[in-house]
């Protein structure tokens, strides 16, 4: 094997434990917000996209001869199961589910580029194909979370039991409380 697929596997291994994170944020983040059906509806198409994308990544290892490393994915969901443990120690909001499915997000589109770019220098067209779909939903995830940054700080105040929450611009800060 060289030195360049050896890369792709791990990249692809990444990108496997990645998702498995994503998905969990996704979890946490659709139990906060099941009775927002604005939050809920992208998330749970994305939910399943993110699925999607987990398992033409199984075959792609599998494609490779390798298979999912057990330690990544348990390191991608310890760090999930002790974030959501220690935020419902802080009274965990859909504000903070937000925040941490945008930074999911984030990290999903870093490890699916770094993917597909390792996956078209050894010239695995197929790979290079799975990542740049991942990248693609990920980024039009990234827009859907930013388009609902006010709906997730209303449902926050909600739940910490804030009552006649303002809508943006009234509040907060003198003149407005703008960005």
């Amino acid at each position: 094997m060289t030195t360049i697929d050896k890369q792709l596997i791990g990249y692809l291994k990444d990108a496997h434990a990645m998702q498995e994170h994503v998905e969990a944020a996704l979890s946490e983040l659709l139990t906060t917000s099941a009775n927002e059906p604005d939050m809920c509806r992208p998330l749970g198409r994305y939910a399943e996209r993110t699925h999607v994308h987990r398992r033409e990544i199984e075959a792609r290892l599998r494609a490779h001869r390798s298979a999912p490393s057990i330690v990544r994915d348990a390191g991608a969901l310890f760090a999930a199961v002790v974030e959501g443990g220690l935020g419902r120690s802080r009274r965990d909001t859909a504000g903070r589910h937000m925040r941490d499915a945008y930074v999911a997000v984030h990290l999903q589109i870093a490890a699916g580029e770094m993917l597909r770019r390792v996956a078209e220098r050894a010239g695995d067209a197929e790979t290079a194909q799975v990542a740049a779909g991942l990248c693609d939903d990920a980024y039009a995830m990234s827009r859907e979370l930013s388009d609902r940054w006010d709906l997730a700080v209303a449902m926050s105040l909600r739940q910490h039991g804030v009552k006649d929450v303002p809508p943006p611009g009234e509040g907060g800060r003198p003149g407005g409380g703008g960005r």
